[in-house]
Formats: C-alpha cells, sequence, structure tokens
C-alpha cells in the first residue's frame, strides 16, 4: 500500500513565503491606505467648508468648525450674524480683557442670583439642529492634525498639545468661520501621517472668495498671501 507522503518542513515554509509575497503584491501598503485615508479626511473637511459658504449666504448666519488638534476630531457650530471673530492673537486677548474688567464689577452673588443681567457673549456659537449637517468627525486612524492656522492664531498657527492636557478645557481647539455673506477667513489646516510627519495634506481656504485648495506640500500662510501689495495704487 502507498502512503500519502505528507510536506516536508522546508516546503511548508516555502508555501508560507511565497503567500505572503503574493499577499504583498495584492494588497496595497499600509503608507498607501494611509495616504488615500488622508486625502479623503481633508477633502471631506474642504467640501464641508464650501458647503458652508453656501449655507451661511442662504440662512444669514455664521458657522464656525471647531478642531480639536489634541483629539483629532472637528465639529460644527452655528453663530448669530453678528458673532465676533478676531482678526490677530492680539484683539482677542484685549477682548477678553475688557470682559474681565467688566466682571470684576459685580460679586459672584450678584451673578448667580440674576441681579445682574450679562450681555450674550458674542464668540459663542451654538449647537446645529439639522439633520444634513456631519456635526462631528474624527480622522482615521493613524492620521493627526500638525496644525491649524488662521489670523488669530498669529502666522504659526496653532499646533497640537506637547503632552495631552489632564483637563478638557486646556485642550487644543481651533475655530475656522464662515461669514453671514458667504466669505471666510483665510484658513491653512495640515493633516498628517502619526508615524511619519513629513507625509500629509494641507487644506487652504482663500479669504474673501472662500476657494479651497489641496496639495500634498507644507503651505506657510505668511507666504501664500505675499502676492497681495500692503498699499492700494495711487491714483492722479
Amino acid at each position: 500500500m502507498r502512503h500519502n507522503r505528507g510536506l516536508t518542513l522546508i516546503e511548508l515554509v516555502m508555501v508560507i513565503a511565497i503567500l505572503g509575497v503574493m499577499a504583498a503584491l495584492a494588497m496595497p501598503s499600509l503608507n498607501a491606505v494611509l495616504g488615500i485615508e488622508q486625502h479623503a479626511a481633508i477633502k471631506e473637511m474642504g467640501q464641508t467648508l464650501t458647503w458652508l459658504q453656501e449655507e451661511a449666504a442662504l440662512r444669514n448666519v455664521a458657522f464656525r468648525m471647531e478642531i480639536n488638534l489634541d483629539r483629532n476630531e472637528w465639529k460644527l457650530k452655528q453663530g448669530d450674524p453678528n458673532s465676533l471673530v478676531f482678526a490677530t492673537p492680539e484683539e482677542a486677548e484685549q477682548f477678553y480683557e475688557e470682559q474681565r474688567e467688566k466682571m470684576k464689577r459685580f460679586t459672584k452673588r450678584q451673578i448667580e442670583s440674576g441681579e445682574v443681567e450679562l450681555e450674550d457673549d458674542p464668540t459663542q456659537f451654538g449647537e446645529i439642529e439639522d439633520p444634513r449637517f456631519k456635526i462631528q468627525q474624527p480622522l482615521p486612524e493613524g492620521l493627526q492634525f500638525a496644525f491649524v492656522y488662521t489670523p488669530q492664531y498669529g502666522d504659526g498657527g496653532l499646533e497640537p498639545s506637547k503632552a495631552p492636557p489632564e483637563d478638557p478645557e486646556d485642550e487644543h481647539i481651533a475655530y475656522v468661520h464662515i461669514f453671514p455673506d458667504g466669505t471666510a477667513e483665510h484658513t491653512v489646516i495640515r493633516v498628517i501621517n502619526i508615524d511619519d510627519p513629513t507625509d500629509g495634506y494641507t487644506l487652504e481656504m482663500e479669504p474673501m472668495g472662500g476657494r479651497v485648495l489641496f496639495t500634498d506640500e507644507i503651505i506657510d500662510p505668511r507666504e501664500s498671501l505675499s502676492w497681495i501689495p500692503d498699499e492700494g495704487p495711487e491714483f492722479r
């Protein structure tokens, strides 16, 4: 009687190696997958910002995209058309300093008892109750925000915290605003691979017109609008 001959150890290793090579050729690399996800994530943010510009003009409201750089997620808020947006870090600091000075005039008891009627904070935005809006969206796993620039954060923009903050109020959250006339503030958002910070995609939303651009290069906000002259032409 013939005996069935099994695979030797060497033959089994060869089969496993061949299957591994075939699997590697058939499936895209991890970096390729992350690259696709980077592009998809940044493109979704761009499409959302473009749509918000149209909705803001139709509804006569202001919108704000809140980007949490420590949790790597973003969400949308809606505000009054007269909502206050700061053009520089100095303007923001001055406003909040004035607010603190106003609050010093009243005691905690007066405020809590309602004896003092405080003005609505013009910087506050509320929740959006509309099923068409994707209110909150995390980045795909393996990706993170490198920085978010708008004029209120200065030339370097806002980066993630050096270490995860214990208090949620200390998390770094950047605000991108869309105004009631459909215009937007100059915005640059960079999304990168956690394991390779040089690998990423950048979104830039131009001021006024609100055109959204995409690139795999890092954009320096100070240089992207360098073509705009500091002074207008002289007419005679």
